[in-house]
């Protein structure tokens, strides 16, 4: 078995996070619609995971595209490139807003869980409800719809992504080896 070229790593890493990534914005709609809050966890999970993932995938793009013939995509490589960046940057946006949101609990679940064995951790939830009490208060509508609404405009950026990756494969054969004569 041949060893894996450089710009074969991107297409084996692309796929998990595009698919955890479409899991945690189908989760958090699913959410709102059942009222779960397992599903909640479920799609925070999913977006902890999908963000980092989707940071390997840029960077597997990045070392991938210096190991194929760049001229070969020309504008649908840069389009490709610039739609990956935003598409990261704006779900890691979406899990900071996220981690805030959760941040009670976090502090919650650590202070109870840690607070025997690191003594500061102790009344760190009562210290943030004095500093950020808005944090404990339930979220606005108009913030959950704002998220959501940011949610499904980074789906549609991880769709053209992913359009974009499969036109420069399948349309301009990037990183696709030439075929070899057949033999007389």
């Amino acid at each position: 078995m041949p060893a894996i070229r450089l710009a074969e790593l991107h297409p084996i890493v692309v796929h998990f996070p595009i698919a955890l990534l479409i899991v945690s914005v189908a989760c958090d709609l699913g959410a709102l619609l059942l009222r779960r809050a397992g599903l909640v966890a479920t799609a925070t999970w999913c977006l902890v995971l999908g963000v980092p993932g989707a940071g390997v995938a840029l960077f597997s793009g990045w070392i991938s595209e210096h190991d194929i013939g760049e001229a070969l995509g020309g504008r649908i490589l840069e389009l490709h490139k610039v739609s990956a960046v935003l598409t990261t940057l704006l779900f890691g946006a979406l899990l900071v807003v996220r981690l805030v949101w959760l941040l009670p609990r976090i502090l919650a679940w650590t202070e109870g869980a840690l607070s025997p064995v690191v003594p500061a951790l102790a009344g760190s939830g009562a210290r943030l409800r004095a500093a950020a009490p808005m944090l404990y208060a339930p979220p606005l509508v108009g913030l959950v719809a704002a998220y959501m609404v940011l949610s499904l405009a980074g789906l549609i950026l991880l769709g053209l992504t992913g359009y974009l990756g499969g036109s420069l494969v399948y349309d301009h054969g990037l990183g696709v080896p030439a075929p070899t004569p057949l033999a007389p």
